[in-house]
C-alpha cells in the first residue's frame, strides 16, 4: 500500500506541483524522465488527467505555449500495436514498396516479398532478429529492404 501511495504520490507530484522552468519548459523538471515512465502505465484516463494537467501548467509558465508532449502524452500513445522487430521492418519497407500502386500490384508485391523472404532467411534467423541478435540483424534487415524493393521493380515496372 504504502509503495502505491509512493508512485502514486510521484506522479501527481510531478503532474500538479511540481515547479516549471520558464527557461526550459517540462523538460527542465527534475522528475520527468521518472513521471513519464510513470504516466505510460497509468489507466488511460489517469494518463490523460496528468498529461492536461502537466501541459496546462506549462502553457501558463510559457505564456500560451508547449513545447513537445512528453512520450506518453503523444497523440496515438497506448493505441500502438505491439510488434516484433522483424514485423516492424517488413511492414515500413512494404508499405514504402506498395506507395502509389493500385490494389492488385500491392498485392503482387507483397506475394513477391513472401516469396523471396522465404528463400532469403530462415525462421531461425527471424526469430534472431527480434530477439536482437546483431550478428543476424543486418542479414534480415537488407534481405527485407532488398525483397521489397526488388519486388517493387518486378510489379511495378
Amino acid at each position: 500500500m504504502a509503495f502505491a501511495g509512493l508512485v502514486g504520490g510521484k506522479w501527481y507530484h510531478t503532474a500538479a506541483l511540481e515547479k516549471i522552468d520558464p527557461q526550459e519548459g517540462i523538460y527542465g523538471m527534475a522528475g520527468l524522465e521518472i513521471w513519464i515512465d510513470l504516466n505510460a502505465r497509468m489507466p488511460a484516463a489517469l494518463r490523460t488527467w496528468g498529461c492536461d494537467t502537466l501541459r496546462a501548467r506549462e502553457r501558463e509558465v510559457l505564456g500560451g505555449q508547449n513545447s513537445l508532449p512528453p512520450y506518453s502524452c503523444q497523440p496515438g500513445f497506448g493505441e500502438m500495436a505491439d510488434k516484433t522487430a522483424y514485423q516492424s521492418t517488413v511492414d515500413a519497407n512494404l508499405a514504402q514498396a506498395v506507395a502509389g500502386l493500385d490494389a492488385a500490384k500491392a498485392e503482387a508485391v507483397k506475394a513477391c516479398f513472401e516469396a523471396k523472404m522465404a528463400a532469403a532467411v530462415t525462421p531461425e534467423e527471424v526469430q534472431a532478429m527480434n530477439d536482437f541478435d546483431q550478428a543476424v540483424m543486418s542479414k534480415v534487415v537488407l534481405a527485407i529492404s532488398d525483397s521489397a524493393r526488388t519486388c517493387k521493380d518486378e510489379v511495378a515496372g
